[in-house]
């Protein structure tokens, strides 16, 4: 593996992912949300530069939350519940294995704006940098809750080739 300015394919940390010769590969971001005693809102964050076209979010779901109710957002800076919206983790949205992705897999109460599910829209691409948030807020007690979200970006900042006019 050559040095970051001399970059061939491989694994490179510092971008958390891996790069071609010619272009970006997808990088993957795993947060996990693990239910403890109490009401309260569990946050978690995911850097997207700016240039970068969201590939997928995915939000699986390990062990079913227990307690009065656990509801799930995931946005960005200008929607707070632009890819999924108001996921509950505590009842029938999202049971032990199930999972919501860009790929079809949504349930249409938790589509967010982003995810026209009916159009199949995607509005994915960021020209300006943004921060995805992933958002539980808890009622009640319990510990049982699992879950873990995984978000896709392509990130072609570090590699670009422009057209060509002939």
């Amino acid at each position: 593996m050559a040095s970051p300015a001399g970059r061939t394919q491989g694994i490179h940390a510092a971008d958390g992912g891996f790069q071609a010769k010619d272009g970006a590969i997808a990088q993957w971001y795993e947060r996990t949300f693990v239910q403890t005693s109490g009401a309260g809102t569990y946050t978690a964050t995911v850097p997207v530069p700016a240039g970068a076209t969201i590939l997928d979010i995915r939000v699986k779901g390990i062990a079913v939350w227990n307690g009065t109710s656990a509801s799930l957002e995931v946005g960005d800076d200008d929607d707070p519940d632009g890819f999924f919206t108001a996921v509950d983790l505590a009842a029938t949205d999202l049971l032990l294995n199930e999972e919501l992705s860009f790929d079809g897999n949504m349930g249409t109460a938790e589509v967010g704006l982003y995810l026209v599910a009916a159009s199949g829209l995607r509005n994915t691409y960021r020209a300006t940098a943004k921060t995805i948030t992933i958002s539980v807020v808890q009622v009640g007690t319990g510990t049982l809750g699992r879950t873990r979200v995984l978000v896709c970006i392509l990130n072609p900042s570090n590699v670009t080739k422009a057209a060509v006019k002939v």
